[in-house]
């Protein structure tokens, strides 16, 4: 079987792997990375989801999400794309951009971009610059949230239930159709089959001297370090520090702002008896006092475990790249891709917040809003989300020696 030379991005190592015909996985044989995943779909499939989450994000967003009302006297309608106002109303600014991007701009743009690059290997459109369109629409995978923002919709449904009666309204049902269509659009996407289409993988061994990308995993005998790759633009063999000092630094700025994010209330009740705030681990309380236990869990899971793993995990491996051993390397590694998938869920917290709080929005009598402690949990996990987005497993094996 005719095989290609790949660049692991994880460990740095060259090898050659058989190029798959069907279904299947072909995997590093250093660290287990996987390098190529075939789903046995056509391009054309990846192609129509793709035009589909284009299509249906704007009524998505902008259609009714949930309707309220309070014994039938008071009346209320809430549409994803409020919550942008209500936060930026009652919060910090950034935390309403950041729903803004990560619940509909990050998305359509992502969609966006794969159209046109799919749009051009399947039908032969001269687009320029298709490397480096599809890297960016790899870039906003991890940005790109609309499975966290339906799981978060389905839990502000049940904890604004608490305080109204609540219908699910067309946008809503629109919007986890998006979601749904995302997941199943990120595991059907054949990417080294993309980045064949762009530009090959090299055949031949290019030999020792050999320089290579970490985004697309192109090997080249015949460029230099610090080079664009001709297939996606990024910068070929970069160094270090540029991309270890900014993630050490998101992950000193997350650690302190725990502390308000945890002991601050994410949603505050105010009705006619009470004016109640809900910290995340309040918010869990609620949630089980009410019956809604399993979504409790989900909040302690998503809230709490998640980003403490995080940071613990993410200090562990950005010491041992400034303090380097060659043993356990692949079992960092490994960690590193459980974190990198772990990092982007405790967003279910803040835009639960944010997605509740149009929904009950009746001043005077019942109305829920994003608490001060929503704003620093945001950031904390946009934080934690930069850094395991600028760390690289790479940066261990080289400082360990284990790559030239």
């Amino acid at each position: 079987m005719a095989g290609v030379t790949i660049t692991c991005a994880d460990c740095g190592s060259t090898q050659v792997v058989p190029e798959l015909r069907g279904r299947g996985v072909v995997e590093c044989h250093r660290c287990d990375r996987t390098l190529e995943h075939r789903s046995g779909a056509d391009a054309g499939v990846s192609l129509a989801l793709s035009v589909a989450i284009l299509v249906l994000l704007p009524p998505a967003v902008f259609l009714p999400l949930m309707a309220s009302t309070i014994r039938h006297l008071v009346y209320g309608e809430s549409r994803l794309v409020s919550s942008v106002p209500v936060i930026y109303s009652e919060v910090w600014f950034p935390f309403a951009f950041g729903f803004l991007f990560f619940a509909f701009l990050f998305p359509a743009v992502r969609a966006l971009l794969q159209v046109i690059v799919l749009g051009a290997i399947r039908f032969g459109w001269p687009i320029r610059n298709r490397g480096q369109l599809f890297r960016w629409s790899e870039e906003l995978r991890l940005w790109s949230l609309t499975d966290v923002v339906g799981i978060a919709a389905v839990i502000a449904y049940y904890r604004a239930s608490i305080s109204a009666t609540v219908e699910i309204e067309l946008g809503a049902w629109i919007y986890l159709v998006v979601a749904l269509l995302s997941i199943v659009s990120d595991r059907l996407l054949d990417r080294r089959a993309v980045w064949n289409a762009i530009l090959p993988d090299p055949v031949t061994y290019p030999g020792p001297l050999a320089v290579s990308c970490d985004v697309c995993e192109m090997t080249l005998a015949s460029a230099r370090p610090r080079e664009s790759c001709p297939r996606c633009g990024e910068t070929l063999d970069h160094t270090i520090a540029p991309r270890w000092v900014p993630a050490v630094a998101a992950v000193a700025a997350a650690i302190p702002l725990c502390f308000p994010a945890y002991v601050g209330s994410v949603m505050v009740n105010q009705n006619l008896t009470a004016f109640l705030e809900h910290t995340v681990f309040g918010t869990v309380q609620l949630l089980a006092d009410r019956g809604y236990w399993q979504f409790g869990v989900v909040v302690l899971v998503a809230g709490v475990a998640i980003p403490v793993v995080e940071l613990a995990g993410m200090l562990w491996l950005l010491g041992r790249v400034r303090f380097p051993n060659t043993k356990g390397l692949v079992r960092r590694t490994r960690m590193y891709r459980v974190l990198h998938r772990l990092a982007r869920w405790p967003m279910i917290i803040p835009f639960i917040a944010a997605i509740a709080a149009p929904i009950v929005d009746f001043k005077g009598i019942d109305d829920i809003e994003t608490g001060p402690g929503a704003t620093p949990l945001f950031l904390v996990i946009a934080l934690i989300m930069l850094a395991v987005r600028l760390f690289e497993p790479r940066m261990m094996w080289k400082t360990a020696g284990e790559v030239a």
